[in-house]
């Protein structure tokens, strides 16, 4: 039986989940794969036992380098997360053409390029299927299976805990604090979690697949963020009352030659399937010329979902690499050593990125007004005068002397212009 030594480095959520798998379903593996996944070294900075995870003696060190340099090892994997010293790690173990996988979205989101680009040089086999969408094979999808397609649209949910939070404002009509906290006593949100709230992990993930779907290597500073941070439980009666739910949404859409980027809360109608995504599960839409609209949906995030897309990617590796073959990706393997990867940046006809105030398209619009004669018609003014119409608007009474929300949903209107507005206002 054919035999991969594998060395983790980063033992935290995923990499427990990671761990425990390859160790309590190793002959499960062996019979499917016909491979021998050896767990050889565990690094991590935390010494102390994982609860449910029984280690072999010896197995965790807190020694990086002994892991990487370990002559024993054909893989790397790099759960560690965030940029710094995980860049160090993984381009360090591409040098000695050991093959790497990785679900860390940060990094190749800002430095994908630079990675990739080592990992063709030193002739190594990069695996990133866990960095997004968790357990949903979306990057095996884009890297191979519909490589015979132009796409045009990418777009979904892909931020589990913005997602939850979301999901329970919505069905139990809670505050956004009161569903952040629920998110966290659950395991979903982190102690601090701007990353996922601020839209910015989402972004990560969008520019991972702008460049698998589309070819275009984009910074996450080439992509518009706004997070869920602003959003009230009557921001989410409003929209309910009107048909609609909101939903964190990452776009990525093919205009052209512009490509659109960008991450926001986004009314969509309750009728619709991604209205019925809930909780952290996630959803990513795919149009592309051949197959039409393809939905993929799943857990996003979460330690044996994502263990499940690193552990294929170990497999993958194995199958290919040590059988002298070419895997499904485009990486020619010569002997033992990956040759060159797959070709990460293609032409796809796009030139550049679609400035956001270019963006033409609907828009709810709440504002907080004392409630006397003419506010309502200096608002309308104002919005006409930047040639934004109004499709719907609502305002509730309230005690004299208090604010009132005024709440309205636009027609399509121009985003500089709505900005414009928004100022003069």
């Amino acid at each position: 039986m054919k035999k991969i030594n594998v060395g983790l480095i980063g033992f935290g959520t995923v990499g427990k989940g990671v761990v425990k798998t390859l160790l309590s379903k190793k002959k499960i593996l062996e019979n499917r794969t016909g491979i021998s996944i050896n767990l050889v070294k565990i690094a991590d900075k935390d010494l102390r036992p994982r609860r449910g995870v029984r280690l072999p003696k010896g197995l965790l060190t807190a020694d990086v380098d002994s892991v990487i340099k370990d002559k024993k090892t054909d893989i790397i994997v790099e759960l560690i997360g965030g940029i710094h010293p995980a860049k160090e790690i993984i381009l360090k173990t591409l040098t000695l053409g050991k093959h790497v996988i990785t679900a860390n979205k940060a990094l190749l989101a800002e430095y994908g390029k630079e990675i990739f680009m080592a990992s063709s040089r030193f002739k190594a086999y990069l695996g990133f299927e866990g960095s997004v969408g968790g357990g949903i094979p979306i990057v095996d999808v884009l890297r191979k299976r519909l490589v015979p397609n132009e796409l045009t649209l990418i777009y979904g949910i892909l931020n589990g805990t913005s997602n939850f939070i979301l999901s329970r404002m919505s069905e139990e009509g809670c505050a956004f604090s009161q569903a952040l906290n629920a998110a966290k006593a659950i395991g979903i949100a982190e102690k601090n979690p701007k990353l996922d709230i601020s839209g910015l992990d989402t972004c990560h993930k969008l520019a991972i697949l702008a460049l698998l779907g589309f070819g275009l290597s984009v910074k996450p500073k080439d992509i518009y963020i706004e997070g869920i941070e602003g959003i009230s439980s009557m921001d989410i009666q409003y929209a309910k009352n009107w048909g609609y739910t909101v939903k964190l949404l990452a776009i990525a859409k093919k205009m052209g030659q512009d490509l659109d980027l960008r991450v926001h809360p986004t009314l969509i109608s309750s009728q619709g399937v991604l209205a019925n995504v809930k909780d952290e599960n996630n959803a990513i839409f795919v149009k592309g010329d051949m197959i039409g609209e393809t939905l993929f949906y799943g857990k996003g995030a979460g330690s044996l979902p994502t263990a499940s897309s690193v552990i294929s990617d170990i497999i993958d590796i194995a199958r290919s690499a040590y059988n002298f073959s070419t895997p499904d990706g485009g990486v020619c393997f010569k002997g033992k050593r990956a040759g060159d990867f797959f070709k990460f940046e293609f032409d796809s006809g796009i030139k550049r990125i679609r400035k956001i105030n270019d963006l033409v398209t609907r828009y709810y619009v709440r504002f907080s007004a004392i409630d006397k004669s003419g506010v309502l018609a200096g608002i309308s003014s104002v919005l006409a005068q930047n040639k934004i119409s109004i499709a719907t608007v609502t305002q509730k009474q309230r005690k004299k002397g208090q604010p009132v929300p005024i709440v309205m949903l636009t027609h399509e209107a121009n985003e500089g212009s709505m900005n414009k507005a928004l100022k003069e206002i």
